[in-house]
Order: C-alpha cells, then sequence, then structure tokens
C-alpha cells in the first residue's frame, strides 16, 4: 500500500466567541519527523500550535488506527482547555474589560460525574469512538445492543458543519442511561439508585447548558 493510504484524516472544529472565532485543526505529518500537530487559528493566522512527536512514521493499518486514536484524543483535549481553561482561553479571546474573568470551571466530564447519583461517564467523539480501548471494551460488555446501533443512536442529534452535532441529552432509560451531545463530543451517562421522583434529565441539561 503506498504512504497516503497510511496517513490518518484530520479533525477540524470551530469556537465561536462573541465576533471571535478560532477554529483548531489537528493532523498527522511524516516529514520532517512523524508528528501530530493541531493548530489554532483566528483571522487565517496560526496563533498556537500543540505538537506530539511519534516514535516512528505509520507502516500499518494497525498503526493508523492507533495514531488516529492519539490524533482524536489530543484534538479533544485542545478544545476541552479552550473551553475550560480561562487563563488560556482569555490570551486567544479579546475581553472588552466589562467583567473580570471566572473561575476555571471543572471540565464538563467531572461536572456530570459529580452529580449524584452517577455511576459512569462513557466519553466518544462525534464519530462514535470511545476515548480509550478500555471504555470501549466495557460499555461493549455492558449495553451490546446498544454497541451494535452506536451510530445509529449518536445521528438522534444531527451532523452540523465543522464536525459538530446538535446539542441535547437523550433518555435512553429513566434515571439510568443518557445520551449527550455537546455539539463537539458525546457522552453516555450511567447512573443508579436515582429516585424516580427525581428528573436527572433537567440535571444533566442544565449542566451542558451552563
Amino acid at each position: 500500500m503506498a504512504m497516503a493510504d497510511f496517513i490518518p484524516a484530520g479533525r477540524t472544529s470551530r469556537i465561536v466567541r462573541g465576533t471571535t472565532q478560532i477554529q483548531i485543526q489537528t493532523e498527522y505529518a511524516y516529514r520532517p519527523t512523524p508528528r501530530l500537530t493541531t493548530s489554532i487559528f483566528s483571522g487565517g493566522q496560526v496563533i498556537r500550535k500543540v505538537e506530539k512527536e511519534l516514535g516512528s512514521p505509520i507502516s500499518s493499518l494497525e498503526d493508523k488506527f492507533k495514531v488516529e486514536g492519539l490524533l482524536r484524543k489530543q484534538h479533544m483535549e485542545v478544545i476541552e482547555i479552550l473551553n475550560n481553561n480561562h487563563e488560556f482561553a482569555a490570551s486567544l479571546f479579546p475581553s472588552d474589560g466589562s467583567a473580570s474573568s471566572p473561575a476555571r470551571r471543572l471540565p464538563l466530564a467531572e461536572r456530570l460525574a459529580k452529580l449524584s447519583g452517577v455511576e459512569k461517564i462513557f466519553r466518544i467523539d462525534n464519530d462514535g469512538n470511545f476515548e480509550s480501548g478500555n471504555l470501549s471494551d466495557e460499555f461493549r460488555k455492558r449495553f451490546s445492543s446498544l454497541f451494535r446501533n452506536l451510530r445509529e443512536l449518536l445521528d438522534i442529534f444531527q451532523n452540523l458543519p465543522g464536525g459538530k452535532r446538535e446539542q441535547g441529552v437523550y433518555q435512553i432509560e429513566r434515571n439510568r442511561l443518557y445520551l449527550i451531545s455537546t455539539g463537539l463530543e458525546c457522552f453516555f451517562v450511567l447512573a443508579r439508585n436515582v429516585a424516580s421522583s427525581r428528573d436527572l434529565e433537567t440535571e444533566l441539561r442544565t449542566v451542558i447548558k451552563n
């Protein structure tokens, strides 16, 4: 197979705040050294770069799948920093000075996990790839039928330009299992021992809106 067959597809996302638009692009390159590069653009100019060097170039489909996972993870981590690290974000998004910078918030996965009764968070990207192989295996063992129809389940949230999906919360089993879309990624939220009188879905919606 040609070298081009082993190059993973890159990922691109956007974050818009007020009149400022930031584009995040992650891609693989094998020259001059194999690496993953996440570039942050504003106004067509690169303003930040995050690079991770790889030990060797991709030479097999197995290597390609492994690097694709690393690429998705790096891309999602940079987006999470932009969304939750206010000191870093303040250096990219201009402020009008009308309010002081808010305190740093916990990542969304941690805020969801702090809800009373939440047992497990399964984080996946918009294409249905789990954050890690261990999470994928655990989810498949617990929810085999959902795992087999994962793509169809994610399509409940419509695909949007820029690799995003509609935001929302979908109740799979009341007060037990939910699928959440933030637009840039998705989460399965597994809960237990939640009182029937409690509306966990509303609480989840509140967390992702805030």
